[in-house]
């Protein structure tokens, strides 16, 4: 048997609670990831206290940022094996959550994820953000976009802020020094609408790793020309 005490006061050093329901539902997914990882690559870190601190515990870090309110919308774009969507949603159960990968593989293990785990008002939705950004009932619609997806700011950014609502935030997860991404970057977030109010360095619990929170506000709309068409934001990212 697994010991627990790590994820609970990983949680509790962030301010957050975890009930038992809460808990277990944290160890039935890791024991899904674990599985199902056996079949389709969804995470090079297996042993259970990596996966608490690299990955729920980080995924949680959004605490330090952003405050996560009863029936908030919230987006994570590119979710992969379900990073940090899931954790979220397991310890902020009134949010409403929407997974969106473009790998449909991905999206049918989410899918029976959030079947086993029994939660509600959360979707997992297969699409590329160009094409899913495109869409009314997503565009501008959400409070709060997040991602842990690998690119760089110019083309994260373009891929997330059509999706938040002016007034919104846009968080994405960072490893290492990002000054110089974030330079890079701030033309690009101006014309979609965002401004840079906050940056965030840690280091993530219970390891030596430099993480950094990025905080986007959404301060105006985004122009109906982006996303542009699937790929041109990571081939030819805003500058």
């Amino acid at each position: 048997m697994k010991s627990l005490d790590r994820l609970e006061k990983g949680a509790l050093a962030l301010g957050i609670r975890l009930d038992e329901k809460q808990l277990e539902q944290f160890e039935h997914y890791y024991a899904m990831l674990i599985e199902t990882n056996k079949v389709m690559n969804l995470t090079s870190i297996t042993e259970w206290e990596d996966v608490v601190d690299k990955h729920f515990i980080d995924s949680l870090s959004i605490v330090r940022v952003a405050r996560l309110k009863e029936n908030d919308r919230i987006m994570d774009m590119g979710t992969g094996a379900g990073f940090p969507g899931i954790p979220l949603k397991i310890a902020f159960p009134d949010t409403r959550m929407t997974l969106m990968d473009s790998l449909n593989k991905r999206i049918g293990f989410l899918k029976h994820v959030i079947s086993e785990l029994e939660l509600e008002n959360i979707e997992a939705v297969h699409s590329r953000a160009e094409d899913l950004a495109r869409k009314p009932e997503y565009r501008e619609q959400f409070d709060l976009c997040v991602s842990r997806a690998v690119a760089n700011m110019s083309t994260l950014s373009e891929y997330c802020l059509p999706f938040v609502k002016i007034g919104g935030k846009f968080v994405p997860y960072k490893s290492g020094n990002v000054s110089e991404e974030l330079n890079k970057s701030q033309k690009a977030i101006a014309i979609l609408g965002g401004k840079i109010s906050h940056v965030d360095n840690y280091t993530l619990m219970g390891t030596d790793a430099s993480r950094s929170l990025i905080i986007v506000d959404k301060v105006r709309m985004t122009g109906k020309t982006y996303p542009r068409k699937a790929g041109k934001p990571s081939k030819e990212p805003l500058s």
